[in-house]
């Protein structure tokens, strides 16, 4: 870097030549914004019912928000419900299916080596179907 008589820069020279750096952005962690937003959607706020004063969660007052406007017409309201009832629907039909797939896997081993079976297995599996079926009765 040169400099004139005066200590100045000279003219096209600069003097900062790598220039200011670059300010690192912080990471945003997923299980972070994850945790901090269930602990939010499980405070409870008060709400009138039937003129009495009742605690529930943030998450239940704003999906009875959600679907009184969406029955009163709303639509953006409407589109937000059907999102939230598909995305809820799938999750269980999957949870059910993986159930389903469990249950036959266990019941495929128990007919090809029933001498193995415990009691404990048994008791899983009964467990496992009255998850999946409440009124299954063994």
């Amino acid at each position: 870097m040169s400099r004139n008589k005066l200590g100045q820069f000279e003219p096209g020279t600069c003097g900062n030549s790598r220039g200011r750096p670059r300010k690192i952005p912080r990471k945003i962690r997923t299980e972070q914004i994850r945790k901090e937003f269930l602990e939010v959607a499980g405070t409870p706020v008060p709400i009138i019912e039937n003129g009495r004063r009742k605690l529930i969660p943030i998450r239940v007052a704003i999906g009875m928000q959600l679907a009184k406007k969406a029955a009163s017409g709303d639509l953006r309201a409407i589109l937000a419900w059907t999102d939230m009832d598909r995305k809820h629907t799938t999750e269980y039909v999957k949870e059910q299916l993986e159930y389903h797939r469990q249950i036959m896997k266990s019941e495929e081993i128990v007919r090809k080596h029933p001498e193995d079976v415990t009691d404990e297995y048994m008791a899983m599996i009964r467990n496992l179907r009255a998850t999946m079926d409440p009124d299954y009765l063994p």
